[in-house]
């Protein structure tokens, strides 16, 4: 394994653990943000607003839009100063999180997971914005190997 797809192995592997900690019931997601040098900015997970409660399976499922959570890419960029260069997340980011992403300087995002449920219209404006701003959007395995 080359170490750059190493480094993509280890670090989805870190958001991977981070989305163990998330309260969403619907899905767990980590995040892990690296500056332009490499080194680690921050790491998020999804969950409840400090002192808000936590999902239940009454408010929160599968086929149910979850109201309680703040996203993993939002508390990662909350608990980092300056750019960000890459973002590894256990799921592709929205598109509120990929306009966060971007605004803080992110050029290459790394994630495990498709979104699935993205809308059309969403996924073609977050292509334009991609486009626009060179990010790299790129579906991996934990081998850091390109999925189909």
């Amino acid at each position: 394994m080359s170490r750059s797809a190493l480094k993509d192995d280890v670090f989805l592997r870190m958001a991977l653990e981070l989305s163990r900690l998330g309260t969403c019931c619907r899905l767990k997601v980590g995040c892990v943000l690296l500056r332009a040098d490499g080194g680690l900015a921050s790491g998020g997970y999804n969950g409840a607003l400090p002192g808000m409660a936590h999902c239940t399976p009454e408010t929160c499922g599968p086929g149910m839009r979850c109201l309680h959570t703040s996203h993993a890419e939002e508390n990662a960029l909350g608990f980092c100063d300056g750019a960000v260069h890459t973002a590894y997340v256990t799921d592709e980011p929205c598109l509120t999180c990929t306009r966060a992403l971007v605004r803080r300087g992110v050029r290459r995002v790394v994630f495990l997971r498709p979104y699935a449920s993205i809308a059309e219209q969403e996924r073609a404006e977050r292509e334009g914005i991609l486009a626009h701003f060179g990010v790299s959007w790129e579906h991996l395995d934990l081998h850091g190997q390109p999925t189909a």
